[in-house]
């Protein structure tokens, strides 16, 4: 990363502001990088890299990491908060909720989370993305609760991307994702699936990736990620494609502990429990909507 800084700029209505003087860096994506453990040699991180997009009226500077290797395209990044930031946001508090309302759908780039993901368009993939963006505002009534909230579409190094609610959690194919017995999850995702049944939408691409358990102690909810990829239902399936695609998951949640069992990824005795249907001696704590930093969260 270059260190020499660069002044960055808010433009408002057409004034110019300055912001800060952050690092200059390119919207690349650096290559995972090895650090030495002698436990696990092969453990990888990430490093951090701040990147500047447009967004409505402002640009704005964020930091973060590539989600993982499998997803290239998707950044988790925490926005960098200035003293316009915060001074709009109190603001935004002081209005009534039906004007604060208005402001948060009008200009949602001044109500952004500080932490959200950056989803970037795929090479070739431009009417999966059609899709995606079009079932979100479909699922407008889910989002933040079943699905991740949509605030927008920007463009970003030469590519249509979308800015997304970081949901926290880990997803179901985590090892961060264990944690519930099958009989608790299969009524989660059935909740889940439920609700994107009751808007005419089944999900096509079933795996555990696209599935996160967010929550904390018994207040657990499943969300859905990933909407690429989904088919409209007819009256006739709605009866059967959801019964059907939560026991296709649960088989694939019962070998996914036994991989994890096989490959000593968690404690046996925690799997054992997990099977038995007891609850496990130290459960793992995640945070919803994105706040704090939880061991596993993405949106790809």
């Amino acid at each position: 990363m270059d260190a020499t800084p660069t002044p960055v700029v808010l433009l408002v209505s057409g004034v110019i502001s300055p912001v800060a003087n952050l690092p200059s860096i390119s919207p690349e994506i650096d290559e995972y990088d090895m650090y030495h453990d002698a436990e696990k040699p092969s453990r990888r991180t990430r490093k951090l890299k701040t990147v500047y997009f447009r967004f409505g009226s402002r640009i704005i500077a964020a930091t973060g990491t590539q989600s993982d290797r499998e997803h290239p395209n998707v950044l988790r990044l925490t926005v960098y908060a200035t003293a316009l930031d915060r001074i709009v946001r109190t603001l935004l508090y002081l209005f009534p909720s039906a004007l604060r309302s208005w402001v948060q759908g009008s200009f949602p780039e001044w109500a952004l989370p500080t932490n959200i993901v950056l989803k970037k368009e795929k090479d070739d993939w431009e009417e999966e993305f059609d899709t995606e963006k079009a079932t979100y505002e479909k699922l407008r009534c889910f989002q933040g609760h079943v699905i991740p909230i949509c605030y927008g579409q920007i463009e970003y190094d030469g590519a249509r991307a979308l800015i997304l609610s970081d949901i926290g959690g880990a997803c179901l194919a985590e090892p961060e994702g264990v944690v519930l017995h099958e009989k608790e999850l299969r009524p989660l995702l059935d909740q889940a699936l439920s609700a994107l049944a009751s808007c005419g939408i089944s999900h096509d691409d079933i795996k555990l990736d696209n599935f996160h358990l967010v929550g904390q102690d018994h207040n657990w909810i499943i969300m859905v990620v990933v909407l690429e990829r989904v088919d409209e239902l007819s009256k006739e399936e709605l009866d059967w494609v959801v019964p059907n695609n939560v026991d296709r998951l649960i088989n694939a949640y019962r070998d996914h502990l036994d991989c994890l069992r096989f490959d000593g990824l968690l404690p046996r005795d925690h799997l054992d429990r997990l099977q038995e249907g007891l609850p496990p001696r130290r459960s793992h704590h995640h945070q919803a909507g994105g706040g704090g930093k939880p061991s596993a969260r993405r949106e790809s």
